[in-house]
């Protein structure tokens, strides 16, 4: 017997993609619609599973079962929807639904590393790489869509020599929009805020940062924070000052920013720290929002931590956007093997990677956003992690 799964928007699509694949012997052994990811309840898409199987010697069995293969058998709409949640063969000779997972996870176990005959597309390599992602946390529905597309692709791949783990590697690359650091224009001051949940390492790499500029780039740097609610954050902001040498600046108001600014109106570079926010506080992050008004930043870098969950991640970014925010820095790379929100939440909201960070060290656990190393990252993350700790 041979048994397939089968997506699609619609119920008919995936019928139809059942009877290209299977032919019409094909046995309906199960339709549910599935439960919308955390991306498709945002955009409002809907998917349904089929799980088919074809085998000689039950087409007589199944004959009578066959008329729900026909879309004219569902009338559209909410009811036959409602309907095709429900198994749609009742015959006691066919697996339930626990069984029919067990089947198929055991045909994608033997699937693996195996070629079909006269099969062009290796399936084996895009379901590992897929079932990676899953595991990476990615949300489905982007994953599928990268899937997909990587198929679409392939024959034109093939033909470049590239392997199906090449071609994926590309497609993320080009889904990864990156800022590569912050740039400096000469004579310009640049003035940048960190901000992000407490916690996140927003004051180490806000020091990382500053090293890069004043000391390998040679370039006029000021600090500024505004982190009063934590003395040690000051002090340890105040060490980095020192070491880095380069002046720092406390406030406590909006009025206390501008008159630091005020002061370093000859900085090429001006970094802001802030206190650590709660996004669910709307009066934290009124005063937030308070404080980089009064700053005016030319840009303002939201620090999330990857080893943060996934539907946590989405909420931070989705409350700090009422900041402004236009840069993105993903944090403790090196904590996790869960890298998969980072394309999500680039893809979902269009702002651009600035840094990665993956560890303590000052300035070196610091990398400015390049897509192919992102994308390596998302991919071969266990061959990538060695990189973190030696650079």
């Amino acid at each position: 017997m041979r048994i397939k799964r089968y997506t699609a928007r619609t119920i008919h699509e995936a019928l139809d993609a059942v009877r290209r694949d299977l032919g019409s012997d094909a046995v309906i052994m199960h339709t549910r619609k599935l439960p919308p990811t955390w991306l498709g309840k945002l955009l409002r898409l809907e998917k349904f599973e089929v799980i088919a199987a074809v085998d000689a010697n039950i087409r007589k069995q199944a004959a009578g079962s066959m008329q729900a293969f026909t879309p004219q058998a569902h009338r559209v709409g909410t009811v036959g929807i409602d309907l095709m949640e429900e198994p749609l063969c009742h015959d006691k000779s066919l697996p339930n639904e626990s069984e029919t997972e067990s089947v198929v996870r055991g045909y994608r176990s033997r699937s693996k590393g195996r070629k079909v005959p006269g099969q062009a597309v290796p399936g084996a390599d895009f379901i590992r790489i897929h079932e990676h992602l899953l595991d990476s946390d990615m949300d489905p529905e982007l994953a599928e869509i990268l899937i997909r597309n990587s198929r679409m692709k392939w024959r034109e791949a093939q033909l470049a020599g590239k392997t199906v783990h090449e071609l994926i590697l590309e497609q993320m690359t080009a889904m990864l929009p990156t800022a590569n650091g912050i740039t400096l224009t000469s004579g310009v001051r640049k003035v940048v805020a960190l901000v992000g949940p407490t916690g996140v390492g927003k004051t180490t790499t806000l020091a990382k940062i500053g090293a890069l500029f004043a000391i390998f780039g040679q370039k006029k740097v000021a600090f500024v924070t505004a982190d009063t609610y934590r003395v040690a954050a000051m002090e340890q902001l105040r060490t980095y000052a020192q070491i880095i040498d380069v002046p720092l600046e406390v406030v406590y108001t909006p009025q206390g920013m501008h008159d630091a600014l005020r002061k370093h109106t000859d900085a090429d570079l001006v970094l802001i720290d802030t206190a650590g926010r709660n996004p669910r506080s709307d009066m934290s992050m009124a005063e937030l929002k308070a404080i980089l008004d009064a700053s005016q930043a030319d840009e303002i870098h939201l620090v999330v931590s990857m080893n943060t969950r996934a539907c946590d991640l989405f909420e931070i970014v989705d409350r700090f956007t009422a900041c402004g925010i236009n840069r993105l820095i993903f944090s403790k790379l090196d904590e996790t093997t869960r890298l998969g929100p980072m394309l999500t939440i680039v893809n979902l909201y269009d702002i651009a990677i600035s840094y990665v960070t993956y560890g303590q060290n000052v300035p070196q656990d610091i990398r400015a956003a390049d897509p192919a190393y992102l994308a390596k990252c998302l991919l071969d993350t266990e061959s990538v992690y060695p990189t973190m700790t030696h650079e």
